[in-house]
């Protein structure tokens, strides 16, 4: 019941406090949009420990926690990134249009930690959601710069498709690592790795997505364009998998 009451004055104190960062970063005032946004991210993480500490098990598993954990990363790295001089409309206040979609998707979800079962604290179960979770915080915060780099100033664009393009690279290798954790899950589990299914397709749909955004040749603005749109995809990908495995459970 503590936890519960804990979770309904944290969550919307903290949408609160991502709204004012989104505001007063629109407004231009830098550092009381990273203090507040500071603020969110901290609330955020009590709100993870809170449920962790509650379920006994990391929060990864059902949508509302593994959401408030990519929002937590994604928020942390919005605080820490540097600002784009020079440019009206800064890649933080991407980062904060996005945190506030992943909370409002949470909305229709039940606010509460997920349920212990046998297998939340198996290695490799913990691995596999966790690293997924890890994957679609840091892919949204490439998606923010390849958003500034579409819309964005000119004179930026190319250090904005660059650093679109690295946190895309980590997002891709959390990925693959979540996709053998889910392996050697199987193998364990079953006795036999995972075979064709609805969801090794999910998978190998957004690896696809990746794996174009890394390889279109040509370094002109057409191949730049072309690639930052498959990364879009593949993020929005990992995310409607998300919401759909999400509603399943439900």
């Amino acid at each position: 019941m503590e936890t519960s009451l804990f979770i309904s004055i944290a969550y919307p104190v903290d949408m609160g406090l991502y709204v004012i960062s989104l505001v007063t970063q629109l407004l231009k005032w830098t550092g009381s949009s990273r203090f507040v946004a500071l603020c969110a991210v901290l609330v955020n993480g009590a709100l993870l420990a809170v449920m962790a500490v509650s379920s006994h098990h990391l929060p990864v598993f059902n949508l509302f926690e593994s959401l408030m954990l990519s929002t937590f990363v994604l928020g942390g790295l919005g605080v820490f990134s540097r600002p784009e001089k020079g440019c009206p409309w800064d890649a933080r206040a991407w980062v904060w249009l996005l945190v506030l979609l992943l909370m409002g998707i949470t909305l229709f979800f039940p606010g509460q930690a997920s349920s212990y079962r046998p297998d939340s604290t198996f290695l490799w179960v913990v691995l596999f959601h966790g690293l997924r979770c890890l994957a679609l915080g840091t892919g949204l915060f490439a998606v923010a710069h390849f958003m500034l780099f579409r819309f964005g100033s000119r004179a930026l664009e190319k250090s904005l498709f660059l650093m679109g393009r690295n946190y895309l690279l980590v997002t891709t290798i959390l990925f693959l690592c979540s996709e053998y954790a889910g392996m050697v899950w199987c193998q364990a589990g079953w006795g036999d790795f995972w075979h064709w299914s609805g969801t090794f397709f999910q998978s190998a749909l957004i690896i696809l997505c990746l794996m174009f955004a890394f390889h279109i040749p040509g370094k002109s603005r057409l191949s730049e364009n072309t690639r930052s749109i498959s990364g879009i995809v593949a993020v929005l990908i990992m995310l409607a998998v998300k919401i759909g495995k999400g509603l399943w459970m439900v």
